[in-house]
């Protein structure tokens, strides 16, 4: 799982279940519909004719889906199909090249009822929403219950136009990640280790993995560390690595106060140079992965699986749902916390709960039908079934009230290629999941608890609100080329084919003036705000 977050991870509560997910009602909300007897009055008919069921609506639909899942003949789609009165017709182009494809269509014209944007409120929403592609919602929102219900105030307001204030985009409302990382627990028992909390652990593990044959191989073919861009907008190291600027008390996110209490852009921030100079240094001892700054979305984890490399950024679901992946991930791999910075506090910064979000571009004809069927997107019944599969096919059993899942190994191939968390229109509901993704035994729930329940009481949460100040977020597009030159100065510097000064004199003499109004507006929004 994938996406932006909102406060401490809810406990595992029940989730309520419908009895059977292939013989559920077509309700769209979770409240059971109420049922009217026929009339016994002398004279009345006994047996009134239902009233004819409405015809489906037809809904062409833009999803990023992983590339296991077939869409084609897909049964969890057709109960989605019957449950929601709904005719689909999905393209689900790979995750790893998603945002390109997005970029295409979108600049195609041809454009569907329904589509998922990763970034949610991002630039290209913006872009896309001013260039009238989009339509705006604002007026139609309060008719459905279930969007109202599940979606709360503090993720609407995180998604509205900072260039009109309008609603363009239906958030996709998430549980609550905690992003720390991914180490493999086999290499640190081997070699005598524990998992870093310390930025000088983490180094001395770095040198461990990549000197001291982790694998047992005989060969100098590990590294300590991977990262992959997910191409949202920044480069690599942006994306990958919220656990280890967590030591120089560097927020990848805006919306956080330096050191000093003050609010300032990334690039003032006390630890971008010292964190960068970090980075530039496992570099230069060969302690990362060579390939770290073209690594493209999940590369780093397949490295991993493969045993180049032992830690990769993630939050506490990863090891369970990396299973799909690796089948011994559960033995292999342990969830750990971000690193503590130089006064031992372990930030976990933690903003709304927000996995994207689904825009209806404004040629689409059915705009109350997208709006229905997202409306039951947001229920309990339509969360389980793209979670869980359907019964007799993908599972046998399930348990809401501890999560357990009771599944052959045939029903879990079944699984791999029918459904995931990437399917759901909502995947949480009041901000729970229906299922921990692969953890679908008593042990493996058990384990994903533990784990989860050490990080928490290392870990400081912070909430970090969602911020909407317009001239920092449209830097991408303000002054693109400048951007660019930004994330190039930066990769140079890592790489050792710039120096210090050199970069110290870039960000002097051109990027604080270029960035001076918008860094403005943006400590005055947040000032504003009382945080």
């Amino acid at each position: 799982m994938k996406g932006s977050v909102k406060s401490i991870v809810s406990s595992l509560i029940c989730i309520g279940l419908l009895s059977s997910i292939v013989m559920a009602c077509s309700s769209t909300t979770d409240t059971p519909s109420s049922t009217t007897a026929a009339s016994t009055a002398p004279g009345a008919s006994t047996a009134s004719a239902a009233p004819a069921k409405a015809a489906p609506v037809s809904i062409k639909m833009f999803n990023r889906v992983n590339a296991n899942v077939v869409i084609d003949n897909n049964p969890v789609i057709a109960e989605a199909e019957k449950l929601a009165n709904v005719k689909l017709s999905v393209e689900a182009p790979p995750i790893n090249n998603y945002v390109e494809k997005l970029q295409v269509m979108m600049a195609s014209g041809d454009l569907p009822d329904l589509v998922y944007n990763w970034g949610g409120a991002d630039a290209n929403l913006e872009k896309w929403s001013k260039d009238g592609l989009l339509t705006p919602l604002d007026d139609k929102i309060a008719k459905y219950p279930n969007l109202t219900k599940n979606i709360t105030k503090e993720m609407w307001d995180a998604v509205k136009s900072i260039n009109d204030g309008k609603t363009y985009i239906i958030p996709r409302t998430n549980v609550v990640n905690h992003w720390g990382y991914m180490v493999n627990q086999q290499w640190l028992n081997k070699l005598n280790l524990k998992a870093p909390t310390t930025l000088d652990e983490f180094t001395n593990v770095c040198k461990a993995f990549t000197n001291n044959d982790p694998d047992g191989n005989g060969k100098a073919d590990t590294y300590c560390l991977s990262l992959s861009n997910p191409s949202l907008g920044s480069n690599t190291v942006w994306n990958s690595t919220f656990f280890l600027a967590s030591a120089f008390n560097l927020p990848i996110i805006n919306g956080v106060k330096d050191t000093d209490g003050a609010y300032k852009i990334r690039e003032k921030m006390s630890g971008y140079i010292p964190f960068l100079t970090y980075l530039k240094g496992l570099n230069e001892q060969k302690l990362i992965d060579p390939e770290y700054l073209i690594n493209k979305i999940y590369v780093d984890q397949e490295k991993l699986n493969q045993n180049r490399v032992g830690i990769i950024y993630s939050h506490q679901y990863a090891v369970m749902a990396n299973l799909a992946k690796d089948k011994e991930s559960d033995k292999k791999y342990s969830y750990q916390p971000v690193l503590k910075d130089t006064k031992g506090v372990a930030m976990d910064l933690v903003t709304p709960a927000v996995w994207g979000g689904w825009m209806i571009p404004k040629s689409s004809k059915n705009v109350d039908g997208v709006l229905k069927f997202l409306d039951w997107g947001n229920t309990t019944e339509a969360n389980t079934l793209f979670q869980l599969g359907t019964k007799g096919l993908t599972f046998d059993s399930y348990d809401p009230a501890t999560k357990n899942i009771s599944r052959t190994a045939d029903q879990a191939t079944k699984l791999a290629s029918t459904t995931s968390t990437y399917m759901t229109l909502a995947n949480a509901i009041d901000g729970n999941p229906a299922i921990i993704e692969g953890a679908d035994t008593v042990d493996r729930l058990n384990m994903y608890k533990a784990q989860l329940d050490a990080a928490m009481k290392q870990m400081t949460v912070v909430n970090v609100p969602a911020v909407r100040s317009p001239k920092i977020l449209n830097l991408n597009t303000a002054i693109p080329d400048l951007v660019k030159k930004k994330d190039d100065q930066e990769l140079k510097y890592l790489m050792g084919t710039l120096t210090l000064q050199q970069f110290k004199d870039f960000l002097e003499k051109e990027w604080y003036p270029a960035t001076a109004d918008a860094e403005k507006e943006y400590v005055d929004y947040m000032n504003k705000q009382g945080k």
